[in-house]
Formats: C-alpha cells, structure tokens, sequence
C-alpha cells in the first residue's frame, strides 16, 4: 500500500535524513526505530506532509502522494495540544466534523480507549497517558486504510501499553497498514511485522522482525550491535 523510495530530506551536512526507502502492506506494521535525534520524526513528518522532501517518491497504490492529499492516512503526533477547556468527547466529535466521523464512531473510539467513564471531564484535569489515549482515539476517528502513530506509548502504563499493543493487532487484522516510532524495542519484537533501525538520518538495517529475531536474539542486541559496526567506520 505504502511504499517510500529514497526519501531525503537535508538540513545541512549535519542535519540530515537519507535514502530512507521502506514499504507497508495492508495488514502489516511497520516500526521506526532509534534514540532521539535520529530521524524518526522527519521522516513522519515528510509522509504526512509537514516536511517538503528534498527528494525521494511517496507511493500509495503505486500512485505518487499529490501535496496535501491526507485521505489515505490518520496520524497520531507524539504531541498533541488539545484545548485544555473542552471535555474529552467535545474534543473527539470537533476532530470527528473535520474528518466526517459519525457520533456513534466518536463514542465508538472513546470507548476503544478506555475513556468512555471521562469522556465529559475537561481535557485540562486528563494525565499524560490519559491524554495519549486521545490522541489515539482520533488517529482511529476516520478509519483511514494507513495509520501514521509518532512514538504512541509515550506516557502510557503497563496496562496501556499492552491495550495498545492489542488494538493495533485488531487493526491489523482488519486489514490496516501500519507505521510507527518508538524507542521501545520490545513492543517492536510483539506487534510489527518489519523493523527499520534509523541512526544519524541513516537506515542501517530494514527487514523482517521474524528474520531478524530467528537465531533467538533480541532486537535491542541487534540494534547496539548495527549501531557499535555504524560507529566503528
């Protein structure tokens, strides 16, 4: 469904992203991997259109992405700055109107999300994990064929995390492609199907989680030890 091919984006000789070519299929997830600064956002950001590559294609369907084209994806940013004022399903049905979700869909996704019991509590009294989980619910708001999910655990409790890992299962098997960040490489090892290791704006490994993990290692070991060869040059 999704396919990027040598996605580029330069700041400066320092500040880069290179070469960056990957591909999703329906019902598969793709993970992001790497520390901070790696490059996992920039590239996020060039695939919904925040960020102009320098070069490199955005294919969907074999069709090249036009410039704001956004029916194709939902995307849940790291953060996101909800009106502190409104109450959690107020701010679900304002994201429901821009992406013509029904009031049952709304309920649906707050329900999905555990905050059916605090839908109307004002989002300024919500936690940080509370507060994710909204995000969440309007990635799933618009029932989009891609979800784009920029570090999707950040806050969340063990609980949580494992709701998480469970619903992106759900949305699997209901035929999504799915792409997201994360610097937790277990969750990486239990939900995607593909892994890409991103250091310094370079990809240094891009494979099968199964292939990769099939002499019984760990990704974190695989990852320290494409990072120390990286390093090592």
């Amino acid at each position: 469904m999704l396919e990027v091919r040598q996605l580029t984006k330069i700041y400066n000789e320092q500040n880069k992203v290179e070469n960056i070519s990957f591909s999703v299929q329906p019902g598969q997830c793709l993970a992001l991997c790497g520390g901070n600064g790696a490059g996992k956002s920039t590239i996020i950001k060039m695939l919904i259109g925040q960020l102009t590559p320098t070069k490199g294609d955005i294919c969907v369907n074999g069709k090249q992405v036009k410039k704001d084209e956004k029916k194709w994806f939902s995307f849940m940013p790291d953060h996101l700055q909800f009106p502190p004022l409104l109450t959690g399903y107020e701010v679900l049905s304002l994201f429901g109107r821009w992406q013509g979700a029904t009031a049952e869909r709304v309920e649906q996704c707050l329900q999905l999300v555990g905050l059916t019991n605090d839908q109307h509590k004002q989002v300024k009294t919500y936690s940080k994990g509370m507060q994710q989980r909204l995000a969440f619910a309007q990635a799933l708001l618009a029932d989009a064929p891609l979800l784009i999910l920029d570090e999707p655990t950040n806050g969340l409790d063990p609980y949580w995390v494992w709701e998480f890992k469970r619903l992106i299962q759900i949305e699997k098997e209901r035929g999504k492609a799915i792409l997201f960040s994360t610097h937790m490489l277990s969750i990486v090892e239990e939900i995607a199907d593909a892994v890409a290791f991103i250091h310094q704006g370079q990809m240094l490994v891009y494979d099968s989680v199964s292939t990769l993990c099939q002499d019984g290692q760990s990704l974190e070991s695989i990852f320290f030890a494409q990072l120390s060869k990286h390093m090592a040059y």
